[in-house]
């Protein structure tokens, strides 16, 4: 196989994390790496436990996304017959249906924010503290630790008296100082979670307003 890439995964290279939701289960999204690529397939490593959810699912439409510093992009996939014998493919052959899409762009204004917060990662709760909010996601400082990109994680915190638990994923990470990692995290939120974080961002821009005047 060549490495050309696959038409509208141009910002894709081989090991690039990339996240595989099967087709109908929104909640339900698998981590894994791009292996190769040529001008019409994907090949990823096969998502640990992926395979149980395409069987019940009854389809072999697939969405692969990952985030750029634009946003997260969505390709829609099908999933290839893999011809392996005695056992589950430790490989995944996707063929993209169509453009890659950017579903969630960078369009939301950051304050600067000092929060505790819990991040459910990796299995572990973590906890640490914003740089910055944005409606979009937050960046978030905590003791030194490795977090691959793409990790899923689910921030949980207070926003003015509101419990919010904000699902997204981790953009990228930088070691900072001596002991601390800093994490960029995106994510979507909706109903009252959307709610009281677009609240606590219009409190603070309000307040740096009145602090300079």
């Amino acid at each position: 196989m060549s490495n050309v890439m696959a038409p509208g995964l141009s910002m894709l290279t081989v090991n690039s994390p990339v996240m595989v939701r099967v087709a109908h289960q929104h909640d339900r999204e698998f981590a894994c790496r791009i292996e190769d690529l040529d001008h019409d397939t994907v090949i990823v490593t096969a998502p640990p436990g992926a395979r149980s959810a395409v069987l019940a699912s009854g389809t072999r439409d697939v969405e692969l996304s990952w985030l750029s510093p634009r946003g997260r992009y969505e390709q829609p996939c099908r999933l290839e017959p893999s011809g392996s014998q005695g056992g589950p493919a430790k490989y995944w052959r996707l063929r993209p249906l169509r453009r890659a899409i950017l579903v969630q762009r960078r369009r939301y204004i950051r304050v600067r924010a000092n929060i505790a917060v819990n991040l459910e990662v990796g299995g572990e709760t973590v906890p640490a503290a914003t740089v910055d909010v944005s409606e979009g996601g937050f960046r978030v400082r905590m003791a030194r630790r490795d977090i691959p990109d793409l990790q899923h994680t689910v921030v949980r915190t207070a926003l003015g008296g509101a419990q919010v638990a904000l699902p997204g994923y981790v953009v990228r990470t930088t070691n900072v100082d001596q002991d601390q990692t800093e994490a960029v995290i995106a994510f979507q939120a909706d109903g009252n979670d959307a709610e009281a974080v677009r609240r606590f961002v219009l409190h603070m821009q309000l307040r740096a307003r009145a602090s300079r005047t």
